[in-house]
């Protein structure tokens, strides 16, 4: 690890990253599949992490938005805060599932495989489909790129007025969905 960088753990997936010294924690994060449904203007509290080593002094936003337990607890905003040191954190969000539904819908049988695709607000999902029987042979989901400007359409309209239009088209034809390429 170079001085100018830090250790960041994230839990529960015991992911280890290598960080920039003053790299803002959103970007990171986002970087490794984590919502800002209000698009990390601190207006919610959807990129809520707990601190579990290290430190993260309290901002402004988390004493309006968190309850003194909370933060007392160590739950703070990662849209509030850049790396200044190591750190191990509790991500909520990958504790919940993106994509469950598994129940069975009306189809023509035949032969072969077929992907549906679900282009979502914040996610993106793909399921490889057996065209026989209609079951689900695998899944990948991904954050829908546009997500870092926003959870919500309402925040993409502001972020599109405000000089964004071309970055959010942008990011969509570069949309992948897991390890694969360009959907």
């Amino acid at each position: 690890m170079t001085p100018a960088s830090h250790s960041l753990r994230l839990s529960p997936a015991d992911l280890r990253l290598e960080v920039p010294a003053g790299m803002r924690l959103q970007d990171v994060l986002f970087a490794q599949g984590v919502e800002f449904p209000c698009g990390g203007r601190g207006r919610c509290k959807g990129c809520r992490v707990k601190v579990l080593r290290g430190a993260l002094p309290v901002s402004p936003e988390e004493n309006h938005l968190l309850t003194s337990a909370e933060r007392d607890a160590g739950w703070r905003l990662a849209c509030r805060h850049a790396i200044a040191g190591d750190l191990e954190l509790e991500l909520a969000q990958w504790e919940m599932s993106v994509l469950s539904d598994n129940t069975a819908f009306a189809f023509q049988p035949r032969e072969g495989l077929g992907v549906a695709i679900d282009l979502g607000t914040t996610t993106v999902a793909a399921q490889l489909l057996d065209l026989r029987t209609g079951n689900v042979l695998g899944v990948r989901t991904a954050l829908n790129a546009q997500a870092r400007h926003g959870g919500d359409i309402m925040s993409r309209v502001e972020f599109a007025m405000h000089g964004g239009q071309a970055e959010l088209q942008r990011l969509l034809r570069g949309q992948t969905c897991g390890k694969g390429g360009p959907l």
